[in-house]
């Protein structure tokens, strides 16, 4: 019996209108000169002829008896392509902006949970004769490195597509557990947490040493990181429509700054993000003293695991949004990233995979309904001010039904007391952003979007001829063991990279 992790399941329980929690991707393709089949009919083949091949595309939820326990996955009887692969048109002259709205539209609707959790559109019309796909999963399904997994099964790596993989039926049948079944499964299963808590027990005793010893030899821990975050103008409770922004850069001018700086690439990437958030709130006369932080999603997915399932926790990181020059910004998201690993290789060991709530299906949805209407988001401590996520993409060409997907960024989600989300996603050559956030809270996002491909100019003309960039003195590690440089390396995470969020550099 395939049931959701504690974590999966907890992207069904925190989804209300307001909050969909389903991630995206939009692609770009171009077909090639003498392109003549129907690029809809092409795609729609395409996918229909390996859908078997990813379980993900052919399973639906079913909830436990009594809502106990967290539901489990089951194979569809049968798979309603009408409902899950659609076509759409842009009026022309069909811009960048009538996509982007686009985009908004269909990224507010939330996916039907009588159906398996998908759901792809292919957008016609395009300026230069392109179409745009925009492939949307629910969060409990998969993660952004599963979605990345997923897609090198349902694309091709040259032109000629490959020959589907055999199936013994066309219609997906399977026998459903029963009602006792899966009651027993959830009861098993809610012992099963109780005992592995125990057992844990050991690990959790290595885990506040470690933090003690950590926070007496280079006070990597200190009551300071108790502090909330400050409070912004994203950190409130959201609507229902979404803006959303993409923007796209050269992946190797990227890598060289960061090699530059003696940096790795989320450095980087954090410190554009800092200075253009920097920008957007003092135009907005809303920049809080003290810097944001930015939860950064980190993967512990270990190399070789195929399993798209959400293998993930977060680390929380001072972005120097306080910092007008970019060089002295650099440093010190360069000691607040450190800081941060160095905490999460700490406390990894005791990281929950899974956990069982007892009646948590009923429960969880409805304290979260209330919160949402007690506008508590509003006045609560803030923890992050916003998500700031980096996956690592294929850096080879995607080809769909013989025609090249050229650009590939990312839709993710926005949600109460976090108004915006950043994501970036790499691609072949090029490193590509997506912003989502609500309109109520951030309609201009496009042009905040704009403003991290501007910092990111601003960090290469301020880093020009002036070497790699150290931490202040006064906040490098005084750690003298030999372990320094392990303490602060990152863990595994996706398809070999290292994280936050299976990023790069």
């Amino acid at each position: 019996m395939d049931r959701l992790s504690g974590l999966d399941a907890m992207f069904l329980y925190l989804e209300t209108p307001q909050t969909p929690m389903h991630i995206a991707s939009l692609m770009v393709c171009e077909p090639p000169e003498g392109y003549e089949d129907n690029p809809y009919d092409a795609f729609r083949a395409q996918i229909a002829s390996r859908i078997h091949e990813v379980p993900v595309l052919t399973r639906i939820l079913q909830p436990t008896p009594l809502r106990l326990d967290h539901p489990v996955w089951v194979k569809a009887e049968t798979i309603d392509l009408d409902y899950h692969i659609r076509r759409a048109a842009l009026p022309k002259p069909g811009s960048a902006q009538q996509l982007r709205t686009m985009v908004e539209h269909l990224h507010t609707q939330v996916l039907d949970r009588t159906q398996p959790l998908w759901q792809y559109h292919v957008i016609e019309g395009l300026e230069g004769g392109r179409f745009a796909l925009y492939l949307k999963s629910h969060h409990a399904s998969l993660d952004g490195g599963g979605g990345v997994l997923a897609l090198d099964i349902l694309s091709d790596r040259a032109p000629t597509p490959r020959p589907p993989l055999p199936t013994p039926q066309v219609r997906l049948f399977t026998r459903k557990p029963g009602f006792f079944e899966m009651l027993g499964h959830a009861y098993g299963s809610l012992i099963q947490q109780q005992v592995n808590a125990v057992g844990r027990l050991p690990a959790l005793a290595r885990t506040v040493g470690r933090m003690v010893r950590s926070a007496v030899q280079d006070g990597t821990w200190s009551l300071g990181d108790l502090k909330p975050a400050p409070h912004t103008i994203f950190n409130t409770r959201i609507g229902r429509r979404r803006a959303w922004g993409m923007a796209s850069m050269p992946l190797a001018d990227v890598k060289a700054l960061a090699k530059a700086t003696g940096s790795t690439l989320n450095d980087v990437v954090l410190v554009a993000c800092g200075g253009a958030l920097r920008r957007y709130l003092t135009a907005h006369k809303a920049l809080p003293e003290a810097s944001l932080v930015a939860g950064v999603p980190v993967s512990l997915r270990e190399v070789g695991d195929n399993n798209i399932a959400n293998q993930v926790t977060s680390v929380f990181a001072k972005i120097g949004t306080h910092i007008a020059d970019p060089i002295e910004r650099l440093a010190f998201v360069k000691e607040s990233m450190q800081r941060a690993k160095s905490q999460l290789k700490d406390v990894k060991d005791i990281v929950p995979r899974d956990f069982s709530v007892f009646g948590a299906p009923a429960i969880v949805p409805l304290l979260w309904q209330l919160i949402e209407r007690s506008k508590l988001t509003d006045i609560a401590p803030t923890v992050v001010n916003v998500a700031i996520s980096n996956v690592p993409g294929p850096r080879r060409p995607m080809y769909f039904a013989g025609i090249e997907v050229k650009e590939a960024y990312p839709v993710s989600i926005a949600a109460h007391g976090a108004a915006l989300n950043i994501t970036l996603q790499s691609y072949v050559n090029r490193l590509e952003f997506g912003l989502t956030a609500c309109r109520e809270v951030c309609p201009d996002v496009q042009s905040l979007t704009d403003g991290i491909v501007e910092e990111m100019e601003e960090l290469r003309k301020a880093a020009a001829g002036r070497g790699p960039v150290t931490q202040p003195t006064a906040a490098r590690p005084r750690r003298k063991r030999a372990a320094t440089s392990a303490r602060g390396a990152r863990p595994k995470g996706t398809n070999g990279m290292r994280a936050p969020a299976g990023s790069e550099g």
